[in-house]
C-alpha cells in the first residue's frame, strides 16, 4: 500500500491523461488517413446546378453539348489544346480552346473565346471590336460590370480583363471550376 495517498491519485491522473492523449493520437492519425483516402477530388465531376457563362452557353457543359450549338458561318479555330497531366495517380488536367468569329453580342460585333477544362466549359470571354459600346450594353443589359472589379452571380463571375497582347475582353467563369483548377496546380504541378 502507498503510503502518499497525493502521489497514487497524480501518478494515477498522469497515467490517465497519457492514454487519452494517445488515443486522441491515434483518432486524429485514423482520422487523416480516411480523410487523404476519401477526400480526393475526381477533377471531372459534373455538377447538376450549371452556371451561366454567356447566353446560350453554362458551365460544365460538355464540347459534346455545346459544339452543335455553333453556327456554321462563323470561323472556329482551335487556340489551345494542352494536358499537364503525367498519368498514375495524378487526375486528368486538359484544356480544349477555341475561338468563335465573328460572333455577335448586344448589337456589338466580337470573338468569343470558349475553354473547357476536363470537358466541362470552364469560361468565356468575348473580344468585342469596341469594348466601351460592348461594356455599355451589357450594363443596359442588367450586367454592371466595373473594370478592375469581379462581379459575381451565383457560381459565376464576371469581369473586365486584359490578355498578354494587351487587348480588353469581358470573361464570364464558373467560380467552382476556377477553384479545383486552382487545386490541382496547388497538388500536382
Amino acid at each position: 500500500m502507498d503510503r502518499n495517498p497525493g502521489r497514487t491519485c497524480a501518478v494515477g491522473l498522469i497515467y490517465g491523461l497519457m492514454i487519452r492523449i494517445l488515443g486522441a493520437g491515434l483518432n486524429i492519425a485514423l482520422f487523416a488517413a480516411l480523410l487523404a483516402g476519401c477526400g480526393s477530388e475526381s477533377f471531372t465531376e459534373v455538377e447538376t446546378t450549371r452556371s451561366p457563362l454567356f447566353p446560350g452557353y453554362e458551365s460544365y457543359a460538355s464540347r459534346e453539348e455545346v459544339m452543335p450549338k455553333l453556327s456554321r458561318e462563323v470561323e472556329i479555330k482551335l487556340v489551345e489544346e494542352s494536358t499537364f497531366s503525367t498519368g498514375g495517380s495524378t487526375p486528368p488536367y486538359r484544356i480544349y480552346a477555341i475561338s468563335i468569329s465573328p460572333y455577335p453580342h448586344l448589337e456589338q460585333t466580337g470573338k468569343l473565346l470558349i475553354t473547357f477544362y476536363n470537358n466541362r466549359l470552364l469560361q468565356t470571354a468575348y473580344y468585342p471590336e469596341n469594348i466601351e459600346a460592348y461594356v455599355k450594353a451589357l450594363r443596359r443589359s442588367g450586367v454592371a460590370v466595373e473594370s478592375g472589379q469581379q462581379l459575381i452571380k451565383g457560381h459565376t463571375m464576371i469581369w473586365i480583363g486584359v490578355d498578354f497582347d494587351n487587348i480588353t475582353y469581358v470573361g464570364w467563369a464558373d467560380k467552382r471550376l476556377r477553384d479545383q483548377q486552382r487545386r490541382w496546380f496547388a497538388n500536382y504541378k
